[in-house]
C-alpha cells in the first residue's frame, strides 16, 4: 500500500518531468552555426547567439555593416564601418538573445 508521502513524491516527479518537456519543446535552441556569401571581399560568420563580420581583404572602400536575423527577437545590425580596400580584419560583432538564424554583410559606397 501506498504512503501520502510516496504519492506526493510521484506526483511532484511526473510534474516535475512535464515541466522539463514543456520548457524543452516551448523555448528554441541556440545551436546554429554558419558563414554568409562575400560582398566586396567581406563576410559575416554566426554561432548560436553570436555574429562577426570579416574581411580578408576587403576589395572595394566605402562602408561595411554586419546584420543578424535573431529567433524570437528583433534583428540587430552592428551600423555602418567604413574600410579602405585592402583591410583585412574582424570587425563588427552582434549578439541575439536566443539564436542567429542567419547574418549578412551590407555595404554602401557613401
Amino acid at each position: 500500500m501506498a504512503t501520502k508521502f510516496s504519492i506526493r513524491a510521484a506526483k511532484a516527479i511526473a510534474l516535475g518531468a512535464l515541466t522539463v518537456a514543456t520548457v524543452a519543446t516551448v523555448s528554441p535552441m541556440a545551436s546554429a552555426a554558419g558563414t554568409s556569401g562575400k560582398t566586396n571581399g567581406c563576410y559575416s560568420t554566426w554561432g548560436n547567439t553570436a555574429f562577426t563580420g570579416h574581411c580578408n581583404p576587403a576589395t572595394v572602400t566605402g562602408q561595411y555593416a554586419n546584420h543578424g536575423e535573431c529567433d524570437w527577437q528583433a534583428d540587430d545590425n552592428t551600423g555602418y564601418y567604413r574600410w579602405s580596400a585592402g583591410f583585412v580584419g574582424k570587425w563588427g560583432t552582434g549578439h541575439c538573445t536566443f539564436k542567429v538564424t542567419r547574418s549578412y554583410i551590407l555595404f554602401s559606397a557613401g
